[in-house]
């Protein structure tokens, strides 16, 4: 993961994942397995299955999201509670250079984003699971792309009013 990697290379103090319910399974296998993740996920109610891990120097720890419905929006509104009572500083946001647009925009209508100065990081398309080389031959990048561009316009047009 190539936040990880970033936050191994000194980048940032801190790593905050956002790990939704299918996710939990990959966790074990990029060094999480200590945080019994899976076990805590049979704990919980399937709704209630998103999660965030903190990484600090010496320290790991992981709590619900609070995560009110699936989706960007709502992830990033978890991550503002989080950071709600500290001092706005700078945020480094990872993810596809496809979905860094809809994350953008997500983050421009939550107040407590808006008063961070965010940084918007594409995954290296090497380690990206979607790839603008070519995007077109494969069905599983073109869905991912218009899926997007679906979700994005839907956005705009639900939210019209927050901005």
């Amino acid at each position: 993961m190539f936040g990880l990697q970033l936050y191994g290379q000194g980048f940032a103090p801190r790593l905050i994942l956002s790990v939704g319910r299918y996710e939990v399974r990959q966790t074990a296998q990029i060094g999480f397995e200590d945080l019994h993740l899976r076990e805590l996920t049979a704990r919980t109610p399937p709704d209630e299955r998103h999660f965030l891990i903190e990484m600090t120097e010496g320290s790991r720890r992981v709590f619900h999201a609070g995560v009110k419905r699936t989706g960007t929006f709502f992830e990033l509104e978890a991550l503002a509670r989080q950071l709600q009572a500290e001092k706005p500083g700078s945020l480094i946001l990872i993810s596809t250079s496809i979905h860094l647009r809809r994350v953008r925009w997500c983050c421009q209508r939550i107040p407590v984003l808006q008063k961070w100065k965010i940084h918007y990081v594409p995954v290296p398309e090497e380690m990206s699971s979607v790839r603008r080389d070519q995007w077109w031959k494969r069905f599983d990048h073109w869905s991912y792309l218009n899926a997007e561009w679906i979700k994005l316009l839907a956005y705009i047009l639900l939210r019209r009013d927050s901005a």
